[in-house]
């Protein structure tokens, strides 16, 4: 198991959406309901996770400097600047050379250069001082809790209209009685998530989506939001729990819209989770296909934990 599989799992949904979408912190403040700065601060918290335990000369300002640089967020003369302190800094440089090295199973190629270290001779150290050894990823400040669990019931708490068993046409008014509210005080418990996004072949989508599966007062509910979808001409956009061809289980459409237009579910889930490995979402024509179609986002199934979020 990978150091980032072993990160708590607000850290490593944060990880996931800002590296392989390539989204700024802006951006998921947007889909998560938290201020930017929160989406910073988990981040952050990540990195210094992944990274040695004790950089000596490494002030924490400076790795936050770093970190925002890894990650992509720094803008006009931001990214110049730390590169140029990377450059005179043998500490600087192995910190951010041993986080990199972490972060590259989501980022692949795209992370940013850090610079290699000068030769002897040249006035700076022949190599950097070596990456002290690393203990286990320190926990959250949240206990590892589940991506937003409670922002994400709180996004839904007053427009749930989920269509689990919907009628034949996608986006209707119908509301069937499967959608129900949870009015008790009961505190719901995320027992998985799935983090939405789009497929290769969907290149240049922006769009993103968090799906929790919960349990409330004896029910296991789906939780879901989504956004950046294009209005369909026809239709809608569902959702489908799948395990791949013949192995896949229609749930229904989203029904309700903010005023920010990001879609949004909430209904009972009476299929057993543990019997498929990923969410879809999908574009279909009317309601019950017999197979998933288009698909606009997808994403495994993580159960909560099980190390992989």
């Amino acid at each position: 198991m990978s150091r980032i599989d072993s990160l708590p799992a607000d850290q490593k949904a944060v990880l996931q959406l800002l590296l392989k979408r390539g989204s700024r912190y802006e951006e998921l403040s947007g889909l998560l309901r938290i201020d930017a700065a929160e989406v910073r601060r988990r981040a952050h918290g990540a990195l210094q996770a992944l990274g040695p335990d004790d950089a000596p000369g490494l002030s924490p300002g400076r790795r936050e400097q770093i970190s925002d640089y890894l990650l992509g967020q720094q803008t006009g003369d931001q990214p110049a600047a730390t590169r140029g302190f990377l450059e005179g800094s043998a500490g600087g440089r192995a910190w951010a050379r041993s986080v990199s090295d972490e972060l590259r199973e989501l980022a692949g190629d795209r992370l940013p250069e850090v610079p290699p270290d000068q030769e002897a001779g040249d006035g700076a150290p022949a190599t950097a001082a070596a990456a002290p050894a690393r203990s286990g990823p320190r926990a959250s400040r949240r206990g590892g809790a589940i991506l937003l669990a409670g922002l994400l019931v709180a996004a839904v708490a007053v427009v749930l209209v989920f269509v689990v068993r919907d009628s034949d046409e996608g986006g209707g008014d119908t509301t069937p009685t499967a959608a129900k509210r949870t009015t008790e005080a009961q505190q719901p418990q995320v027992v998985a998530q799935a983090n939405l996004m789009p497929p290769t072949s969907r290149k240049g989508s922006k769009a993103l989506g968090v799906v929790l599966i919960q349990r409330a007062a004896g029910q296991q509910q789906l939780v879901a939001a989504v956004q950046g979808l294009t209005k369909p001409k026809s239709g809608g956009y569902g959702i489908w729990l799948y395990s791949g061809p013949n192995r896949e289980k229609w749930l229904g459409f989203f029904a309700s819209q903010d005023d920010e237009g990001r879609l949004l579910a909430r209904g009972e889930l009476k299929e057993a989770v543990g019997d498929y490995r990923e969410i879809l979402v999908t574009r279909e024509a009317k309601g019950n296909p017999a197979d998933p179609g288009p698909i606009f986002l997808r994403g495994p199934i993580q159960r909560a934990g099980s190390g992989g979020g």
